[in-house]
């Protein structure tokens, strides 16, 4: 099943904010705050939906989400080294530091 079988006025908001916020992802456009906040809203209300989305459609929101907020998940600087590099490189601490 994906999100283009689900007939629901919640799940096309949904689509309609998620297309709103990919344009505004390419145009760097300021009202970007605004969908992610609908979007986030959305979701909250009608948290079932989220599982219908693809792995795009959450990436989409995660990068708007990321770049509105200026943060980085560590997840997403792991390399070869694992996430014990990325996490020290995150904090500049490990865990002789604590």
């Amino acid at each position: 099943m994906t999100t283009d079988t689900i007939q629901s006025p919640q799940m096309d908001a949904i689509l309609q904010r998620l297309h709103l916020l990919e344009t505004a992802l390419l145009t760097q456009d300021p009202a970007m705050k605004s969908h992610v906040g609908e979007m986030h809203k959305l979701l909250i209300s009608h948290e079932e939906l989220v599982h219908l989305l693809s792995v795009e459609q959450i990436s989409k929101l995660m990068e708007a989400q990321q770049l509105i907020t200026n943060t980085v998940l560590v997840g997403s600087m792991t390399g070869k080294a694992g996430k014990a590099s990325a996490s020290k490189k995150s904090t500049g601490l490990n865990m002789g530091d604590l």
